[in-house]
């Protein structure tokens, strides 16, 4: 099979044997991965570079206008969101200049083997409330009784994914793939998207993941209308935030939102942390109503030292993590690949994101 006819720049660093798979892939492959002596990239090969794999940082430093790309097609990004790309200035200058004739696409899709996996452990973490568990033993240094165990000092007891509902807040890739993991604890499955309907799933799919078709919901509600957010967020037991950065989306929930959840609810955030205010965050969490949540994204992001969400009892924070899954640059790569077949076909590539929409 003859090589696919572009020149690729590639800054993701990547195991042996998939630089390989790119190297018979394409053309021609210059490779200088971030974070290495060799990160820098020829004015000569720049000028031949057609696609240009990267993170989701952005570009090289040393790439200050795309006009140091003249013969670029496409931007294929190795991270599932592409807000920091977009605020570099390299593109920043290319949105003002109205640029033209250059696409850029992530790697949504990729993380559904780590992500959704983290959304299912921390639901079923924050239900059995193992963090009060676990760290009391070890702060107390002793056998816990089961009303130590229990955050109402009550007798303990594992509160059941069985029979409670979830609800998926944005069900895109990783939104189907949480959906289709806890339907298979028992749960009933709602979602909101922007529609309120259900729709195929598409960009990068990797078999047996997803839904394929948006059937596992029992029903849908649209994002865009507050009447049926309001009911979508009374129904849901267990919240599974994976919306991204938009202006639409910033700041979407907030505590009068958040005090819609059922008794007893738990919330888990790994979209992005410009979705909840950290203080109506704090406020909620306050409440009796409210079990317990668990966020990998904070607002701001990183959350400062000392700040208040970090001894908070009834929440678990990780450093924006989740979507640090085993092989990630390798499957990327994939994704890579199929928009170049893509591309040379004359069709368009899949997961793009609007320069001008930021989505």
């Amino acid at each position: 099979m003859s090589p696919l006819p572009y020149t690729v720049g590639c800054s993701v660093p990547l195991t042996p044997p998939t630089l390989d798979k790119l190297k018979s892939t394409f053309q021609t492959v210059h490779y200088h991965p971030k974070g290495t002596d060799d990160a820098a990239f020829s004015s000569d090969e720049l000028e031949e570079i057609q696609l240009f794999f990267t993170t989701g940082r952005g570009l090289p430093e040393s790439i200050q206008s795309l006009d140091q790309l003249p013969n670029l097609k496409h931007i294929q990004l190795a991270s599932a969101g592409a807000d920091a790309m977009l605020r570099s200035s390299t593109i920043k200058k290319y949105i003002e200049q109205q640029g033209q004739g250059v696409s850029l696409s992530t790697a949504s899709g990729t993380h559904v083997l780590s992500i959704p996996p983290y959304a299912v452990g921390m639901t079923i973490a924050l239900l059995h409330q193992w963090p009060r568990i676990i760290l009391g033993g070890k702060e107390k240094q002793k056998w816990l009784s089961e009303e130590e165990c229990d955050v109402k000092g009550e007798t303990y007891y594992a509160r059941s994914t069985y029979g409670r509902t979830a609800g998926l807040l944005g069900y895109g890739a990783l939104g189907r793939e949480t959906a289709r993991l806890l339907k298979s604890h028992g749960m009933r499955i709602i979602a909101a998207n922007t529609s309120g309907k259900a729709t195929p799933q598409d960009g990068y799919v990797i078999p047996g993941t997803g839904d394929k078709d948006g059937s596992i919901p029992e029903e849908y509600y649209s994002t865009k209308d507050p009447k049926s957010v309001e009911t979508f967020l009374k129904q849901s037991d267990v919240l599974i935030c994976s919306l991204p950065n938009t202006p639409a989306t910033h700041y979407f929930l907030n505590k009068e939102q958040l005090e819609l959840l059922p008794e007893g609810a738990v919330l888990v955030n790994v979209g992005r942390g410009s979705l909840i205010p950290s203080d109506d965050l704090l406020k909620i969490l306050d409440s009796p109503k409210f079990f317990g949540a668990a966020i990998d994204v904070t607002d701001p992001e990183p959350l400062p030292p000392n700040h208040p969400l970090w001894s908070h009892p009834k929440l678990i924070i990780t450093p924006h993590i989740s979507g640090n899954s085993e092989n990630e640059m390798d499957i990327a790569a994939d994704v890579l690949i199929t928009n170049a077949k893509r591309l040379n076909g004359g069709e368009g590539v899949i997961n793009e994101i609007h320069f001008g929409r930021g989505y």
